[in-house]
Formats: structure tokens, sequence, C-alpha cells
């Protein structure tokens, strides 16, 4: 049965040059050339081309391949990314070392327009976290991201109906809600007239959050009129659209999104910047369907899909990108 509590405690391009020298010979009386053996080579033309990107990004960039830390990077990794070609000719491209890893790839382009080239990968990858390869031609630059994970056994998808993921600063964070995980799917409302409606994924093992656990609270403001809230009302307040950060103004809370985490280390993350929202931030609620998880109470269950900035007390943040949860709200003080 649900417990219901709500805790929060450059690349380089390489050019190469072939002189073809001619030897002349004369003398006072004769003329005379060298047997020709043999056609003679001309120098390589090298290409002209620029990489589609979108700001310092490349654009349509593909990673292929597992990355893992202290693993060498297996046959077949690779980053192909789409150029524009001007001047037919031999290209060479590589990323440079970045963590231990490089990608690297040449060829020939026979004719101008757009061409996708493919860059192989090499090297062991040195520490875990999501690194920027470079990528640079002649009047164009750009980046490739490439996630490393950690040398632990990868976190397999969550089988549970509630559980929350997300990457957090380059790494992977997965909880969902089972008998043998000690976790529970949690859920509050908090306010008087107008409320505070969370939901969550909370350890129940003991009293305190031991370390090396961690726990992810959602929370939405503000319903107004709760207690006259209709079934239909409560769960129209979870429409699925995007939504925007909650901010607070003189300790009060408003309205939109509020995401609370607490890491291994048993430290305190918060989405509110104060009266500052997050600019880069995206909210989405994906479905929100009825949930009868908790007998004599109507509830909804809700998806969601989330990328914010978290801060703690002491002003140090952290880029969350990947998120996502699905909870489940009660119409229940």
């Amino acid at each position: 049965m649900m417990i219901t509590r709500f805790r929060i405690h450059c690349a380089r391009t390489f050019l190469a040059l072939l002189t073809v020298i001619s030897l002349w010979g004369c003398s006072k009386e004769y003329s005379r050339e060298s047997p020709v053996t043999g056609p003679v080579e001309q120098p390589a033309e090298m290409a002209a081309y620029a990489l589609e990107h979108q700001g310092g990004s490349c654009s349509d960039a593909v990673v292929t391949g597992t990355f893992k830390a202290g693993t060498p990077v297996a046959a077949g990794a690779k980053i192909q990314v789409t150029v524009q070609v001007a001047i037919p000719g031999t290209w060479i491209l590589t990323t440079g070392n970045v963590n231990g890893m490089e990608f690297t790839g040449g060829g020939t382009f026979t004719a101008t327009g757009k061409y996708t080239i493919t860059l192989m990968g090499r090297g062991t990858p040195q520490q875990e976290g999501s690194f920027i390869f470079p990528l640079k031609t002649s009047g164009s630059s750009c980046g490739v991201t490439v996630k490393v994970s950690g040398d632990g056994p990868e976190i397999p998808a969550p089988p549970a109906d509630f559980y929350y993921k997300m990457t957090v600063n380059g790494k992977d964070y997965v909880q969902e809600v089972t008998d043998a995980s000690l976790y529970v799917l949690v859920s509050q409302t908090t306010g008087g007239t107008d409320v505070l409606l969370g939901t969550g994924i909370s350890w129940a093992g003991s009293a305190n959050l031991p370390l090396g656990k961690t726990e992810m609270i959602i929370a939405k403001g503000m319903l107004a009129n709760f207690d006259a809230a209709s079934d239909l009302e409560f769960k129209n307040f979870f429409q699925p659209g995007n939504y925007n950060y909650m901010t607070m103004n003189n300790q009060t809370f408003g309205n939109g999104m509020l995401l609370t985490w607490t890491d291994e280390k048993g430290v305190t993350w918060t989405s509110l910047n104060g009266a500052t929202n997050q600019p880069d931030g995206t909210f989405a609620i994906m479905s929100a369907e009825d949930w009868s998880g908790y007998p004599g109470y109507y509830g909804v269950k809700v998806k969601m899909k989330f990328t914010c900035k978290l801060y703690n007390e002491a002003g140090a943040e952290l880029t969350i990108t990947n998120g996502e949860m699905v909870g489940g709200f009660l119409k229940k003080r």
C-alpha cells in the first residue's frame, strides 16, 4: 500500500603538399631529356567544405557506440556529421584527443554538395561524463557531445510503474518503486484554500535517507479552491502540455513546477532560483490518467519530462538532462 508522505529533505585539417621538380640537363653540343618511365602524379587538391552546425553544436551529428570509462573504444564506434562541399578534393578531419579518445576520418569528395562523413573512434575514455569533441574546417567549427558512462554496471530501464530517471552533469540516475527497492511513491497536499500538489520517489527503508541513496520530488502549484475541486478539475490541473518552473516571492509559492532532489551524499537541490525562472529549462506533462492507487481517494497518474538547473544552499548548480518521472497525485489532504 502506498505511503502518503512528502519528504524534502579543433579539429585539425592536415594539408599534404607535393612538389614535382623537373630536372633539365644540357651540354654545349646536345640537349637531352630523361626518359619518361610513367605518369607524373599531380598534387592532391584539398577540398573546401563547411560543417553544418547550429550555434556551437554540429546540428545533425550522430554518435554510434558505447563509451565506458577505463574500457577501450570498440570497433565501429564513430561520429557522423554533415558537411557542405564547395570545392571537391581530399579531406582529413580529426577531433584531437579529448578524455583519452579521438575521432578521425578522411576521404575524397568527388563533387560539390552535401555529404555525410564518418570519423572513427579510438582510445580509452578516462572519466565518465559528457565531453565535447571539437571539429573545425576553414571557415566553420562545431562540437559533438559524447557521453561516457562510469566503470560500473549499466543501469537498466525502469521496469516499475512509478520511477524517476535523469542525467546529472553527465551521470545517470534511476530509481523505481518496487518491493525489493525499499522505495515508495509519495504524495502530499500543502496549503490552505490554494494548494501545492506533490509526488515523488522516496526512501522507505529507515527514518533517514542513507548515504548512497537518492530521492526525487516534483510539485505543481497552485490549484485554487482545492476542497471544492471536482475530480475532473483536479485531473485537468495536470493537463498534458508545457509548463514553466516555479518562482518564489516573499517566501510564497507561485504557479509552476518545483523539483527537489536529494543526492547520494545527502545534499538537497532544488529548481528554485529565487525570483528568476529557468530560461533554458523545459518541463512537459506527457500524459495524465485516472489512478486508483489509494483506496477511497481519487488520483491521477502523471508522466513528466524535464531539463533544468538545480541549486543547493551553497549556490552550486547541477545541469539536469533527460529527466523523466512517472508519479501519482492524490486528491487528498
